[in-house]
């Protein structure tokens, strides 16, 4: 029971996971590069898990104020990934493009859980996980396609349908499954987490297995670079968030701060694997695990000391 234990904490850890998938991917990038070929497979698996556990009911019922929905998802999904891009331009150019990817993100699927952990409303999570989540086909292309677009030359149709394909298929096909089988689908909810995890360790490898030669020579240089700045990044996302809807109370503020700064990085992944090509784009987007994983900690932490709720 220990090594079965020990081996569920493996390979539910996002950072064992992610060290794993850079190490293979560029080993043995020979023998992985096909892993790429499969990205959308992957990901739409890993959203067919995290739409099963979605309870689109008990979201319905917490959709008494239209008003800051309205203004969150405006501000999540466009006027935020707007306001990084251009700021990144100012500081740190070579990394706008991949912080207005990660900024034009939907909330992540487990930032239900999250604010139940740090004290959080869980329903309010769980409305705009749902929203964001189900408009991100429409508003990411179509924000990098207008704010980056002489920047980078990317198809908004064959973005909009990658995007489709990975969220609405699974989300239509999970609902049906929970339709008429919800109770057995139930019990296995403990095994989504670690098979979720490694398919995202499958997506990553195969990424990075594409560029493992730009990546090695990137990394040679600008590794604590980037990681400095996605930590900076994720900081003033955490603030952003907070002050989003300032006029609301202190969980709500704490919610939405969840809901901005742990954004779905897997679907970021998958964009920039199928999308892109640049180092500069692609590092940094998949090392933002790390500061996603980690400042949770901290924020905690925060949260508790100085009583903001």
């Amino acid at each position: 029971m220990a090594i079965k234990s020990f081996f569920y904490r493996l390979i539910s850890s996002y950072l064992f996971i992610l060290l794993l998938a850079l190490l293979g991917g560029i080993v043995f990038a020979k023998e992985t590069v096909g892993l790429a070929q499969y990205s959308t497979i992957f990901l739409g698996i890993i959203f067919f898990f995290s739409a099963l556990k979605i309870d689109i009911k008990e979201a319905i019922g917490y959709l008494r104020d239209r008003k800051m929905i309205f203004v969150v998802n405006i501000f999540m999904l466009i006027l935020l990934p707007v306001l990084v891009y251009y700021l990144s331009l100012l500081f740190i150019p070579e990394l706008a493009i991949a912080f207005l990817i990660l900024a034009a993100m939907p909330c992540g699927m487990t930032a239900p859980l999250l604010s139940e952990i740090v004290g959080g409303k869980q329903e309010l999570a769980l409305v705009l996980t749902i929203s964001t989540s189900l408009l991100a086909p429409l508003t990411v292309p179509l924000v990098i396609k207008i704010v980056a677009g002489t920047a980078v030359t990317v198809s908004f149709y064959a973005m909009f349908i990658s995007l489709a394909k990975v969220i609405f298929i699974p989300f239509i096909i999970a609902n049906f499954i929970k339709y008429f089988w919800h109770s057995k689908i139930k019990a296995t909810y403990y095994t989504f987490k670690p098979i979720s995890i490694v398919l995202l360790g499958l997506l990553i490898m195969g990424i990075v297995a594409k560029q493992s030669n730009a990546i090695i020579n990137s990394l040679q240089g600008n590794f604590l670079f980037y990681i400095s700045a996605l930590f900076g990044a994720f900081i003033v996302f955490h603030i952003l968030g907070y002050f989003t809807v300032f006029w609301r109370g202190k969980r709500d503020r704490m919610t939405i701060t969840i809901c901005l700064a742990y954004m779905n990085f897997t679907l970021a992944i998958y964009l920039v694997g199928n999308f892109f090509t640049a180092p500069n784009i692609i590092i940094p987007v998949v090392l933002s695990v790390l500061p996603w994983s980690l400042l949770i900690i901290p924020f905690k932490y925060l949260v508790k000391k100085f009583k903001f709720i």
